[in-house]
């Protein structure tokens, strides 16, 4: 038997999807299986033009099946969706199931500390940070001077540190550079000259003191910029850092903007957007590169707004992992996003041998490697 098929949709009072056997003519029947019980059973004989027209004999494979008790949302994942006398489990669509999971789950326990992503992330990312940044404090894990800093990106997403480059910004010749350089791409060393020659000065920018050590406190670690890019005029979508490249651990990122040039440069945040749900209705999650229009689905559909913050030539905006913004400069400005992750992780194309080769490393530890 050669099975091809997918569960779509699965909720707690039934199950959709396809299954299609080139080597049997009748249709099958497929059953929805829990704790080793059969839930729910159907033949798969609905019509499916879509995929009448990818080749799938005649299309009449959809199935829909009623379970025979509403299922509790918090058992979705081990829902099993099988041909009738096999052991093949038909496999999900986008995590099907999984978004009801953890739904039931948080408003069973409202109180309890978790990540906002089912991949982990950073201690300042988590439902009770505000808490465990109290206790840091009062340890002594966290220094108290950074404690505005971190309550602020806490509550907010995403904070302002004004004048942390000072007593200068990025310095003239940088600037210029920055200036010439085309934008609305990574940084990319291995092309251009002067990419290369701006990723050097870079570290000297970013891991100012002020800035290094709430980028050390915010990561649990060293900092490393994998990934920087230029931005100028009006900007494309939105985007939240987690969703610019590929990580394997995407919750673990954060965004520091500067600007290069003397009029400010724009970061367009959406409130609240730090806090939004993981999963969309059909199961995609805002967290992955791949799920990266999801984020804005979200916000759209929570009504959230949009607010703007200047980044002066001495200022730095750090931004969250799940916090959906882009940046925009004016004439005569640029601004300049570098992407940092704690030293413990690697994105995935530096894993694969595609990237990585270029380094810069700064005194203090921390490190540039694109």
């Amino acid at each position: 038997m050669s099975l091809r098929g997918s569960v779509d949709s699965l909720g707690a009072e039934g199950a959709s999807g396809w299954i299609f056997d080139g080597e049997k003519g009748s249709p099958l029947v497929v059953q929805a299986m829990l704790d080793g019980r059969v839930i729910g059973e159907a033949p798969a004989e609905l019509p499916r033009p879509d995929l009448a027209s990818a080749g799938l004999g005649d299309g009449r494979c959809g199935f829909q099946i009623a379970f025979y008790d509403a299922v509790d949302a918090s058992l979705l994942p081990f829902v099993a969706v099988r041909p009738h006398g096999g052991d093949v489990e038909l496999p999900r669509t986008n995590l099907t199931g999984f978004g009801e999971y953890f739904r039931a789950l948080h408003a069973r326990f409202p109180g309890a500390g978790r990540h906002r992503s089912v991949f982990g992330g950073l201690w300042t990312d988590r439902t009770d940070a505000a808490r465990l940044l109290a206790g840091r404090v009062a340890a002594g894990a966290t220094p108290a001077d950074l404690a505005g800093v971190l309550r602020a990106l806490i509550s907010d997403g995403y904070v302002v540190m004004k004048s942390a480059l000072a007593p200068t910004g990025l310095a003239a010749a940088e600037a210029a550079l920055a200036e010439s350089l085309d934008a609305g791409r990574p940084l990319d060393p291995r092309s251009e000259h002067g990419a290369r020659k701006l990723l050097e000065a870079l570290p000297a920018l970013v891991f100012r003191d002020v800035a290094l050590r709430a980028l050390r406190a915010i990561l649990d670690d060293n900092p490393v910029v994998y990934r920087a890019a230029l931005s100028r005029g009006s900007s494309g979508p939105f985007v939240q850092p987690s969703t610019v490249e590929a990580l394997p651990s995407p919750a673990e990122c954060v965004a520091v903007v500067a600007c290069a040039g003397e009029e400010p440069a724009v970061v367009d945040l959406v409130r609240a957007s730090h806090a939004l749900p993981e999963f969309t209705g059909d199961g995609r999650s805002r967290w992955l590169v791949a799920g990266s229009g999801a984020g804005v689905e979200l916000a759209a559909s929570h009504a959230l707004s949009v607010e703007h913050v200047d980044v002066g030539p001495l200022d730095l905006v750090l931004v969250g992992p799940g916090t959906l913004h882009r940046v925009r400069a004016p004439s005569g400005s640029t601004a300049v996003t570098a992407f940092c992750a704690p030293s413990r992780l690697s994105p995935l194309r530096f894993l694969s041998g595609e990237a990585g080769t270029f380094t810069v490393r700064h005194h203090s530890g921390a490190l540039l490697a694109v």
